[in-house]
């Protein structure tokens, strides 16, 4: 029987994959293979070095990017809206906390509900996406809005959650968002090859984003910047590297830390969500995962054996084939040798 390597190389041949496929365990590499074009037009390969979109992955690090505002005293889990801002309650109920925005549970008006917006390819919005470069460029999209519900009433994935969380970021810091989350996410993450570059000045060896026709990139359908609840750009190397620093307690405190990953949602008897982050009730894999508009993105840790999974790809929902493959062998993975 084939190695769970070759398997899993065979798979993303046969579903023709673009992107990269890492496994790590610990400093070893057990797989790391580029797949596909960052550049078709060009004739360009992905590399495994290459750097990815990643979506709503980034949602984690703009939560991480809280818990450093709450290790530095300016705010705490507990802090309600009205007591940042009184200028923000009426898209967001004046009483939610900063915990809620976290989890999903605030109720905060969503500009990109995905309860009822589902396809990637052509979503738009009223701000031409050449003018969102940081989350405080988002703030007309909430105007005159309402909140969904009440807060902690339900959990609904918010995108302007994490945009909005952004935009507290640089209220309160003083400076803009990336600037912010590369001094004190990216680089305690060790993610030197990792940030939030414009669409239309991408650095050397990193992937454009395809639409699902492979064809077309997403450069029209995405914000120029990422911010808060997507669009930061990173590679495999990164992701193993950030795994490593989030788990030793680099980036926040370990009490900060283990909060954040505690469960404050269950959507199941297995799964459910922390701050920013999917995780299995027993605590055995947590996982970041985004899909956009020349996006499919899937990263995982699993603790016991230090095993970091990912899956990065440049095209829309391309990494769920693979994702769905490696998931159903997880035992083989982590017996290889």
């Amino acid at each position: 029987m084939k190695h769970i390597t070759d398997q899993i190389v065979q798979k993303a041949e046969e579903v023709n994959f673009s992107g990269v496929i890492s496994i790590f365990q610990d400093d070893r590499v057990i797989l790391n293979s580029a797949f596909g074009l960052r550049d078709s037009a060009n004739g360009l390969f992905n590399e495994p070095d290459t750097r990815f979109g990643i979506a709503s992955g980034t949602k984690l690090f703009t939560a991480l990017g809280i818990g450093k505002l709450i290790e530095g005293g300016r705010i705490g889990l507990d802090t309600k809206i009205k007591d940042v801002g009184k200028e923000y309650c009426t898209f967001i109920d004046g009483d939610a906390a900063i915990a809620q925005l976290l989890s999903h549970t605030s109720g905060i008006y969503d500009y990109y509900d995905e309860e009822v917006i589902s396809d990637f390819d052509n979503f738009f919005v009223d701000i031409p996406w050449y003018q969102l470069e940081t989350p405080s460029d988002y703030l007309p999209l909430f105007a005159n809005q309402k909140p969904k519900f009440k807060p902690g009433q339900r959990f609904s994935y918010s995108n302007g959650g994490f945009v909005f969380l952004g935009i507290l970021i640089e209220k309160l810091s003083g400076v803009s968002y990336r600037e912010y989350m590369r001094e004190h996410v990216l680089l305690p993450a060790q993610m030197t090859h990792s940030g939030f570059f414009a669409l239309n000045e991408l650095p050397q060896n990193t992937a454009n984003g395809y639409t699902s026709n492979r064809k077309t990139t997403n450069i029209y359908n995405l914000p120029i910047r990422g911010g808060g609840d997507g669009g930061m750009f990173t590679t495999t190397y990164d992701l193993a590297a950030f795994w490593r620093q989030l788990f030793s307690y680099e980036i926040l405190t370990k009490s900060l830390t283990e909060e954040f990953l505690k469960t404050r949602w269950e959507f199941n008897d297995k799964r459910g969500y922390g701050y920013g982050i999917y995780k299995e009730l027993d605590d055995s894999m947590y996982s970041i995962v985004g899909g956009d508009a020349g996006v499919g993105f899937d990263s995982r840790y699993i603790p016991k054996e230090e095993i970091v999974i990912n899956i990065l790809s440049n095209v829309t929902d391309g990494e769920l084939a693979m994702r769905r493959f490696i998931l159903s062998n997880l035992d083989s993975i982590k017996s290889a040798e």
